[in-house]
């Protein structure tokens, strides 16, 4: 799994070299210097999580969070071409606060007529299951608090347990992204290359 942590060295490097034309501002050095400070989550506080929730994290996001246990002010992740921005990597701490009062609860789409149309619940990714929140989903990744990249330990009979989507607040929606996070750092690297 060495080709992950390389990956993310890639994507480091391209995200540094271009981060105020890809943010459109400049990157606080002390945001820099804190990213490279960050240390890779223990083998206990990874083993701590997963029984806290009881669930098994993928090897490959382990193998990230071996590398970096969050990435601070710094967007790590950036698996959507044309929409929005990249996210940061939460550390596992985080994850555990944000998934006490986010994605705790199961509610289907369904549940809100005011926000979500029925055309648009058909426009549902079929990897997806229609809810908008639901318990089995795992926040990992955010973007000004309103963009949420998670595991998804719930997904339909023809997503994969632990595939990554994405929750959006402003349209009340959750788009499929990949099926796992090797695949997100590669998408990273294409959209970070494409856009400068």
């Amino acid at each position: 799994m060495n080709n992950i942590v390389e990956l993310i060295k890639k994507n480091e490097q391209l995200f540094l070299e271009n981060a105020e034309e890809l943010n459109e501002e400049e990157v606080e050095q002390e945001d820099i210097d804190e990213y490279f400070t960050i240390q890779g989550a223990t083998e206990e506080q990874l083993n701590a999580f997963e029984q806290q929730f009881q669930i098994k994290l993928p090897e490959d996001f382990k193998h990230v969070y071996r590398y970096k246990n969050g990435s601070g002010y710094i967007s790590l992740l950036w698996p959507q071409e044309g929409f929005y921005r990249g996210y940061r990597l939460l550390s596992l701490q985080e994850m555990s606060k944000i998934k006490s009062y986010f994605q705790n609860e199961n509610r289907k789409m369904i549940e809100f007529p005011e926000v979500i149309e029925e055309k648009q619940i058909q426009q549902l990714d079929e990897r997806i299951k229609p809810y908008l929140f639901c318990e089995y989903w795992f926040p990992f990744a955010e973007y000004a608090g309103s963009l949420y990249l998670m595991l998804d330990y719930n997904p339909s009979q023809k997503g994969t347990v632990a595939q990554i989507i994405c929750y959006v607040h402003d349209t009340d929606f959750i788009y499929y992204i990949a099926p796992d996070i090797t695949e997100a750092l590669k998408l990273t690297e294409t959209v970070i290359e494409g856009l400068v």
